[in-house]
Order: structure tokens, then C-alpha cells, then sequence
């Protein structure tokens, strides 16, 4: 499993906008050696590599450019295999290198597989090193491509992403292509310190990737549609723990801790990360002179001054990751890891929240309160597809059935295939009865996403109301094949006869 994994990267670098190399072929060539300019690999090279993954026995092999999983009976016979092609990578393998899965639908599925520089092979992708998750059924939301990717120029784009370009900082080129010069693209060095500052946070401003959501967009905003240059809270309001952050160190904190910092908090605001770190380049000076002239003392390696006072550390949320901890300290200390569950409040954090979206990120039981907050936040963005989800799937359980209803259908008109009202839906006509209407819309659902295990189970009850055991067991295996660890779904099939 070990070997020279590192020559693979080299082959596929997508040029950040071509278009700019005329004029600025050197910031160009150094900008894709960066970590962002290398954030998608869009052809990785084929490879080898086999993994058996304790926790949740399961056994992968990678090969000709897919990925197979499979488990083994009393027999040592081969079960509940299942194998998907890689179609391109997510990471520069600055740290790691994670799959990815395009469905014929359209859909990206995060594989469990991933690359990581620190051992030179693979093993569990980040979140899936636990008896029970998410194989190759985890589905990489836009919301996750906005920091791994370029905007979008379609629809079709979306799936098939490019590496971040120059626009993620500078904004749209369109108007420097038609008259290159000074005044006709954005310039971020010549914004205010704290609109300087967000042109990083936009994608370096996570508090916390597990547990709570640690972000809402404003209403009516687009996934992509922030722009370099306006102010971050018009796009999006941040949230965190109300715990002590000094147990939680994470890949994506780097500017959580910048923020947290008393360099930061005492500059005031004129600290940003491009004080240390050249976007065009990654390399990184050291900037402490500039307030600390005369250090105290003198470091053993030299004019470095983040090895004793932002030292990596392993991170909570990726195994075999270490991060630089940018919550600069006369004498840091380790954080101390803490993996139970949080289980209070939620509170702003950077942003000024409004009380309601400050409520929906407090919610914690799908009952009347919630759902009377995402009836709120619907008024304020109708569009607001994840919400409305959730709204449904709340009626649903306090037994409003007709309201679910109402609301899944709502969605359904936004898109048509949107796989948790499609199933609040079925459910509902199920619930009452009508299980060919139910069947209907659970066929829907396993047509426009096939990897869903809970549509199957959805399907193989429904199946089984309609006194159909050969369907209904042919469901609750394909339920189980897609997610071996569904004990719901291994019940049932148990059941019948």
C-alpha cells in the first residue's frame, strides 16, 4: 500500500484563468503550484492500493481507476460489493488527497478512500474513521465545492469543477480582458484591512466542521455568490460552540484562530493573512518584526518565530493531519482533544447575527419551536430549499401531515428531484394508505439518486404493505448493500419470510 504515491499529482494542474497568462505569466505559473491553484485534480493518475478498515469491516481496493468495496460472509465469500470510478481528486496533497464519484445524474459522492502526505498511503477519508459512515454514499454539497473549487461558469461546470482561479479573490475579469489596466479589476491589497481580511475568510472562517452548523447564508444569497471585496456578513453569518476552542484544532482553522489571536486583536484589524503569507506563492515571511523588533529571545532555528508560538498540531476533525495553530501565543499549548457530542448553546461568532437566524442555529429537537423558526426564515427566503427540508421532515413527525405535504411539494418545484422531499413525501402518502402513491415517489427518488440507502428501505417497506416479499426483499438488500451497517433494514429483511 506504501510507495512513490506522490508522482501522481504532477500530471493534471489546470492553468488558474488562462486568459491572464499574457500579461501575467509569472504570477500564473507560481499561483498553480499553490494549494489553491492545485485544489482540484481533474485527471488523477491511475493507482493501486488495498485498505481494510477495521472499525467498520469493510475492505477497499482501488484499481483502473475505481474504487471497490466489499465485505466477507462466515464463508469468507465476498458481499455487499460495491465499486464506483474515480473521476477527479479534491487537494493539492499538501496534506491529503480525497476521491471523487460522479453519478450519472449528475451527483459528486465523496469516496472513503483518501491520500495522505503524512504516511505517504491511503486511508479513511476525513469524517469516515468510525464504525458507522457514510462509504460511498456521502454527497459533496455546493456548499462544500465553494472552498475546493472556481465559481461555476454553468450548470455542467458544477460537475466537473476546476481548481480556484483568479477570480475567487480579484472578482470578475470580465471588465480587465476587455481594458487591461489599473482600476478595471479588483485589487485586494487596496481594500480596507477587514475587506482584505474576508477575501481569505470566505473559505478560512470554519469554527467548527462537526456537530453544529458553524454557518448560515443570508437570505437569498447563492452559494457562489460572494464577491472579494464586500463585506463577508452580507453573505453569510458565522456561528460556534460556547465551549473553551482550546480543545478543538481543525484543518480549516486557520482563520478562526488568527481571529482569536491578541497579534490579531491589538493590530487593531491590520493583521491580516496577507501580512504573512504571498497568495500568489504560499510562501509565508515572517512578519513579527514589524511590531516585535526586539524578540526576547532568539529562536533555535533561526528568524522563525511560529515553531514555539504557532506550532502544528494533529487535528481533531482529519486523522494524519498536523496544522499550523495560527492563534499566536507567548506559550501555546496543546489542545486536548474532546470528541463527545456538544449539546449547547450556540453563539455568533465574528458576525452580528439577527435573533432568528441566531434561533435556527440553536435548534436542537425537530418539534413545534422549529418548526415555527423555518416557517420565519421562510418568509425571509422562499428559495430556501434546505430549510423547507427541514420543515417538512418536521411536520412530518409532529404529525402534520397535509403541512408536510404541502411543503415537500414546494420543494419539488425548485427541484424536482430533491431526495429528502421526494422521501417526506412518500412517506407521508404511506403513513395514510396510499402506498401506490407512495411507491410512485419512492421509484422517483431510487431513479434520480440510486445510492440513497433510505429511499431502498422506503422502497421495501412500501413493497412489503403491498404484499410484494420478493420486491420487498430485493430492496432491503440493496438498502443493505448500500450501507452495510443499516440495522433498520437488515430488521426487516430478518422479518419476512
Amino acid at each position: 500500500m506504501r510507495g512513490a504515491a506522490w508522482l501522481f499529482f504532477a500530471s493534471s494542474l489546470w492553468a488558474a484563468n488562462e486568459e491572464c497568462t499574457p500579461c501575467h505569466a509569472a504570477i500564473v505559473t507560481s499561483y498553480n503550484q499553490t494549494g489553491m491553484g492545485r485544489s482540484i485534480i481533474e485527471r488523477p493518475d491511475p493507482f493501486s492500493a488495498s485498505y481494510y478498515h477495521r472499525l467498520s469491516n469493510r475492505h477497499y481496493t482501488a484499481a483502473n481507476g475505481a474504487l471497490r468495496r466489499h465485505q466477507l460472509d462466515a464463508q469468507r465469500r465476498e458481499i455487499n460489493v460495491v465499486e464506483k470510478s474515480i473521476h477527479f481528486a479534491i487537494g493539492s496533497g499538501n496534506h491529503a488527497v480525497t476521491y471523487v464519484h460522479r453519478t450519472p445524474q449528475g451527483r459528486l459522492l465523496e469516496l472513503p478512500l483518501s491520500w495522505y502526505r503524512s504516511l505517504n498511503a491511503w486511508a479513511m477519508s476525513p469524517g469516515y474513521d468510525s464504525t458507522a459512515h457514510l462509504d460511498m454514499r456521502r454527497e459533496i454539497s455546493d456548499a462544500c465545492l465553494f472552498c475546493h473549487a472556481a465559481y461555476p461558469t454553468s450548470p455542467a461546470a458544477r460537475a466537473a469543477p476546476k481548481s480556484i482561479d483568479c477570480a475567487r479573490c480579484h472578482g470578475d475579469t470580465t471588465a480587465h480582458l476587455k481594458k487591461p489596466a489599473r482600476g478595471t479589476i479588483l485589487n485586494p491589497a487596496h481594500l480596507a484591512p477587514g475587506r482584505r481580511l474576508e477575501v481569505c475568510l470566505q473559505c478560512h472562517l470554519e469554527t467548527v466542521s462537526q456537530g453544529i452548523a458553524d454557518s448560515f447564508r443570508q437570505p437569498r444569497r447563492g452559494t457562489f455568490s460572494f464577491r472579494p471585496g464586500e463585506p463577508l456578513e452580507n453573505y453569510k453569518l458565522y456561528f460556534d460552540r460556547a465551549d473553551s476552542p482550546d480543545t478543538r484544532l481543525e484543518v480549516n482553522h486557520s482563520g478562526y484562530r488568527l481571529l482569536q489571536s491578541a497579534c490579531y486583536q491589538q493590530s487593531p484589524g491590520k493583521l491580516t493573512c496577507t501580512t504573512c503569507h504571498d497568495p500568489h506563492t504560499a510562501k509565508a515571511r515572517n512578519a513579527c518584526a514589524q511590531c516585535h523588533p526586539a524578540p526576547r529571545h532568539a529562536s533555535p532555528s533561526g528568524p522563525d518565530c511560529t515553531s514555539c508560538h504557532m506550532p502544528k498540531r494533529p487535528t481533531n476533525d482529519a486523522p494524519h493531519v498536523a496544522m499550523t495553530n495560527h492563534r499566536i501565543r507567548a506559550r501555546p499549548t496543546a489542545p486536548q482533544p474532546d470528541h463527545a457530542p456538544y449539546r449547547g448553546p450556540v453563539v455568533p461568532f465574528y458576525t452580528k447575527a439577527d435573533p432568528e437566524t441566531l434561533a435556527m442555529a440553536n435548534i436542537q429537537v425537530p418539534g413545534a419551536e422549529a418548526a415555527a423558526i423555518y416557517r420565519r426564515r421562510l418568509a425571509r427566503d422562499p428559495t430556501d430549499t434546505a430549510a423547507r427540508a427541514a420543515l417538512a421532515n418536521t411536520l412530518l413527525r409532529l404529525g402534520r401531515r397535509e403541512e408536510a405535504m404541502r411543503e415537500a411539494r414546494r420543494i419539488l418545484t425548485l427541484d424536482e428531484n430533491h431526495t429528502s422531499a421526494l422521501n417526506t413525501l412518500g412517506v407521508a402518502h404511506a403513513m395514510h394508505g396510499e402506498h401506490a402513491q407512495a411507491l410512485a415517489i419512492f421509484l422517483r427518488a431510487k431513479d434520480s439518486n440510486p445510492d440513497h440507502s433510505l429511499t431502498w428501505l422506503n422502497l421495501g417497506v412500501t413493497y412489503q404493505a403491498m404484499n410484494q416479499p420478493n420486491e420487498a426483499i430485493q430492496s432491503f438488500r440493496e438498502a443493505i448493500r448500500l450501507q452495510p451497517d443499516f440495522s433498520e433494514a437488515r430488521q426487516r429483511l430478518a422479518a419476512l419470510p
